[in-house]
């Protein structure tokens, strides 16, 4: 194990770890890196980057229960983890059918409007594969919305923000298409926007 843990440590363990075997070996040796206090981090890594990886590999390994344990540890450990390491705890909650302890950090995260996308779409698919239709969606919407707020200024972007903008907003389109379609509900206009997407992407591919 390194002493200095850096990104692309934390993405090869993660990537190598493609069955539950091998996710539980990966899932242990981040947490006793990320308890070590003598572990050193290089700029884009922390030790709540650490046990969030952990969480994510507990998933891979069938451990939810020690997912869950793994990302409480990271909400008090000091950093960070893309895009806010509370969506690892809601997801990790949901997991482990504790929708309503899940639903009250949900409603705090949504109640500071984050103004990152991937929240939005991680959230949604979490609530998505955990059966809450309603929830999903409401992440999905929420985060079409505020991307069209933004688009309303698209002169401030330059030719690659706005293109970040863009895509980020077909992500949740897509995403949000997906619940609706699985839950049967009717199309509405974003539905036929995504279909139009996924018409596009097929044309391309060809």
């Amino acid at each position: 194990m390194p002493k200095t843990v850096t990104w692309d440590y934390i993405d090869e363990t993660s990537y190598e770890a493609d069955e539950p075997a091998k996710a539980l070996a990966a899932a242990l040796e981040f947490l006793t890196l990320a308890r070590d206090p003598e572990t050193e981090y290089d700029d884009d890594t922390s030790p709540a980057a650490l046990f969030v990886a952990a969480s994510e590999c507990f998933v891979d390994a069938e451990e939810p229960e020690r997912s869950l344990e793994a990302a409480i540890e990271a909400q008090d450990a000091e950093g960070e983890a893309a895009p806010d390491k509370r969506v690892y705890l809601i997801d990790a909650l949901l997991r482990t059918g504790q929708a309503e302890e899940a639903e009250l950090i949900s409603k705090q995260l949504l109640a500071e409007g984050p103004a990152d996308p991937m929240v939005h779409s991680f959230l949604g698919d979490s609530y998505d594969e955990a059966g809450d239709a309603t929830i999903a969606q409401r992440w999905f919407n929420v985060g079409i919305k505020m991307l069209d707020k933004m688009l309303e200024g698209e002169s401030d972007f330059d030719r690659d923000e706005l293109a970040d903008v863009l895509e980020s907003r077909e992500l949740l389109i897509l995403g949000r298409l997906g619940v609706r379609e699985r839950a049967g509900l009717p199309s509405d206009d974003l539905d036929l926007e995504g279909l139009e997407i996924l018409d596009e992407d097929d044309g391309e591919e060809e």
